[in-house]
C-alpha cells in the first residue's frame, strides 16, 4: 500500500473555530503542494464535488464546526471510499486536531512540515504537533484516534490500537500529562512543555539531548528524530509511563 505523510496539530483548549480563517489557509496550503481543491465534506458529513457557492454556505452557516478538503479522486468514486480516494487532505475542526495528508511520492516529510509552517497562522492555535508516514487509511484514522483497519494493518485481537489509546487518554482529559509518542518531527509549544509533570518534562529534555536534534523558533520546540533513534528515545519516555499510544485503557 502507498505511504502517506501526515502532519497532525493538536490545538490547545477552547480554540474558537473561525472558519475564514481555516479556510484560507488550508486553500493556501493546497496552492502551496499544486494540488486542486476538487472535493469538500458537508454539513452532513458527506463528501462531495467542490462548488465556490456551496463551500461558502456550508463554511459560514452557524452549525458548522469544522473544514475538510480534498484533491481530486485517485481512482473512480465505486472503486474506493471517498474519504481516502485522494492525494492529499486537509482537516480543520473544532473536534479533531489538524490534520494535513499527502502522497510521499508528491511530497517528503520534512518539505510537508516546513511547507506548513510558512503559512501565517496555520500553527497559532496549536500546542503540539508531530509528523509521520503511514498508509493513508490507517494513518488518517489514527490522526483522528480511531484504528482504521487496512491491508497493512488488520484485525489484531487482543492488542490495543496506539489511536484508541491516545483517544482514552484524550477523553479522560489527561493529554496535559503525556506525549502520544516520539515521530520524525516533534513539536511542543512552551505551555505543553509546561504542563507536563516535572520529572516529565525534565526526562523530555534529557531525550532531547540525547536523541536527534531540537530547534526554537518563537514560541516552539521542534525535535528531529532520525529513523534509528526512534526507538532509544521512545523507550526513554516510555520509562516514564508519558507516551499515551502505549498505555493501554
Amino acid at each position: 500500500m502507498d505511504p502517506y505523510h501526515f502532519l497532525v496539530g493538536e490545538f490547545k483548549k477552547d480554540t474558537a473555530f473561525d472558519p475564514a480563517a481555516a479556510s484560507a489557509q488550508l486553500f493556501a496550503w493546497f496552492a502551496q503542494i499544486g494540488e486542486p481543491v476538487e472535493r469538500y465534506g458537508n454539513r452532513r458529513g458527506k463528501i462531495v464535488k467542490f462548488s465556490q457557492r456551496n463551500y461558502e454556505k456550508m463554511l459560514f452557516a452557524p452549525e458548522t464546526d469544522g473544514i475538510c478538503l480534498l484533491s481530486p479522486r485517485i481512482v473512480p468514486p465505486d472503486e474506493a471510499d471517498e474519504a481516502v480516494n485522494c492525494d492529499a487532505q486537509a482537516i480543520y475542526a473544532s473536534r479533531s486536531p489538524l490534520m494535513l495528508s499527502i502522497h510521499a511520492g508528491k511530497l517528503a516529510l520534512a518539505p510537508l512540515f516546513d511547507g506548513a509552517r510558512a503559512i501565517p497562522g496555520l500553527f497559532e492555535h496549536c500546542e503540539y504537533l508531530y509528523c509521520y508516514a503511514e498508509t493513508q487509511g490507517y494513518g488518517t484514522g489514527y490522526a483522528l484516534g480511531y484504528r482504521q483497519l487496512d491491508e497493512a494493518h488488520p484485525m489484531t485481537f487482543g492488542i490495543p490500537c496506539p489511536a484508541n489509546n491516545w483517544a482514552a487518554i484524550q477523553r479522560r482529559g489527561q493529554e496535559d500529562a503525556h506525549l502520544r509518542d516520539v515521530y520524525a518531527i516533534n513539536g511542543f509549544t512552551q505551555a505543553k512543555l509546561d504542563a507536563l509533570p516535572p520529572a516529565r518534562r525534565q526526562a523530555l529534555r534529557d531525550a532531547m539531548l540525547a536523541d536527534g536534534r531540537c530547534e526554537a523558533h518563537g514560541a516552539w520546540t521542534f525535535w528531529y528524530l532520525p529513523p534509528e533513534e526512534l526507538e532509544a528515545a521512545r523507550a526513554a519516555l516510555n520509562a516514564h509511563a508519558m507516551l499515551g499510544a502505549y498505555i493501554n485503557n
